[in-house]
């Protein structure tokens, strides 16, 4: 089963992810923030990283950039994302 973490500093959107990613059989592993992020990812070692943009203190980039500057984070799959109103999967077509 693939490990993902998904890092937001929004729960609901953190949480409404999480719940579509279960629901399809991934084991999901959440961070409020980039510095919980990257603890996250050291004692999990997940299979990809899903990571919001705009976040206070760390944001996505230097999160991005610091996962990278460790060997074990170098070649796992990484995508940013931005929310914009609520989230809803299903009103965008996503099965």
């Amino acid at each position: 089963m693939s490990k993902i973490l998904i890092v937001d500093d929004d729960v609901t959107l953190r949480a409404g992810l999480a719940r579509y990613l279960s629901k399809r059989n991934y084991v999901v592993e959440d961070a409020g923030s980039g510095e919980e992020g990257l603890n996250a990812f050291l004692s999990q070692m997940p299979d990809l990283v899903v990571s919001d943009i705009l976040m206070p203190g760390m944001d996505g980039f230097e999160f991005c950039r610091q996962l990278r500057s460790n060997q074990a984070g170098q070649l796992v799959p990484f995508i940013f994302c931005r929310a914009e109103g609520t989230l809803n999967i299903a009103s965008r077509g996503i099965p």
